[in-house]
């Protein structure tokens, strides 16, 4: 059972995905080491989503899926910032705003929402950085913007290295295309109750998200972001689909733990923690397509060592303060499935 479970994860697993994402991520943090500038963080927090945005088949595609998150992602953390520098209603009024939208990308397709998401994620991470408002508070946005291009050139280039993998996946990008076309087409035709759906859903999206960001405020929880991106990245149109994700995170999420305060115990300074970054994003990045657990035990770590680069002190108080915000996330989307329009969870089912 073992050999079958490891030929799986191999046959799944996508390396020079994990290649591409580890190594602009690891080399803004090896930049900061050199600069002595700690807020590369950033810069390495851009590089990495902006691989989590790539569209899948053709150079073409991937361009344009990773510019324009980078520029959503930048402008939206840039009117986040400024409105949450007006206070915490300023702030959750602009989230409801930029996540609902993001939510109604999803009638368009899987691509689109990936990058919407993507996006909202970083506005959520981003409104409450502790220099907004002051002088030259918004300088880690030009470093964030810096590292999304950094992974966009990178991987143009590694693309271009590889034209015979490019001309391999020509043939599946226009099979894409067409099914593509014909899903549009599909949905274009169909019932309006199918649009309302979707509207309930970008709608649950963005109050459940607002309310974590509330209750984090109120309960003046540090980290409190983990609580607002668990929403984000956990709750789908359905309650099938919620409870499953939401247990695997939950699960995901206490390994990823366990892994960060293990490696913060061994990476004490910058260097090392840019080092340990380089093998945890990549295979964060490598084993995405095996599963949601997989891919969350090696995202807590990967992003709590980035986000943590500036203070690289990680102990079981801290890292348990991401889980219980984890936690607290996965219960407001589980939460949200279940009150918000759930009768179209059971007319869906029942059709």
């Amino acid at each position: 059972m073992l050999k079958t479970l490891l030929t799986t994860t191999a046959a799944k697993a996508n390396l020079m995905d994990g290649m591409r994402a580890a190594s602009a991520s690891a080399l803004m943090l090896l930049v900061g080491c050199v600069l002595h500038v700690p807020d590369f963080s950033w810069a390495a927090i851009g590089a990495f989503w902006t691989s989590l945005a790539t569209a899948p088949h053709g150079a073409r595609n991937r361009l344009a899926s990773m510019l324009s998150f980078a520029a959503l992602s930048t402008l939206g953390g840039l009117l986040t910032t400024w409105a949450a520098g007006f206070g915490a209603t300023a702030g959750a009024l602009t989230i409801l705003g930029f996540v609902t939208v993001a939510g109604l990308t999803r009638i368009w397709g899987d691509a689109p929402y990936q990058v919407a998401i993507l996006a909202a994620t970083a506005c959520v991470v981003m409104v409450d950085h502790p220099a907004a408002g002051s002088a030259g508070g918004y300088a880690y946005l030009g470093l964030y913007l810096l590292g999304c291009l950094c992974a966009t050139a990178l991987s143009m280039a590694i693309w271009q290295l590889r034209p015979a993998a490019a001309e391999q996946h020509k043939d599946a990008w226009h099979h894409a295309a067409a099914r593509n076309m014909r899903e549009a087409l599909r949905q274009l035709r169909a019932h309006a109750s199918l649009s309302s759906d979707g509207v309930h859903f970008a709608l649950r999206l963005g109050i459940a998200t607002t309310a974590a960001y509330l209750a984090v405020h109120k309960l003046e929880l540090p980290c409190g972001y983990w609580a607002t991106m668990a929403v984000l990245l956990i709750l789908q149109p359905s309650a099938a689909g919620t409870l499953p994700r939401s247990l695997q995170r939950a699960v995901g999420t206490a390994i990823g733990t366990l892994i960060a305060v293990a490696i913060g115990a061994l990476a004490q300074t910058p260097l090392e923690i840019a080092l340990a970054v380089f093998p945890l994003i990549g295979l964060t990045m490598a084993l995405r397509p095996v599963g949601y657990s997989v891919f969350v035990a090696f995202l807590t770590p990967s992003f709590v060592l980035v986000a943590d680069y500036a203070m690289p002190t990680i102990d079981y108080t801290y890292a348990l303060v991401r889980l219980e915000n984890n936690l607290l996330g996965s219960a407001i989307a589980v939460a949200a499935t279940l009150t918000l329009w759930p009768l179209m969870d059971r007319l869906r089912k029942s059709s």
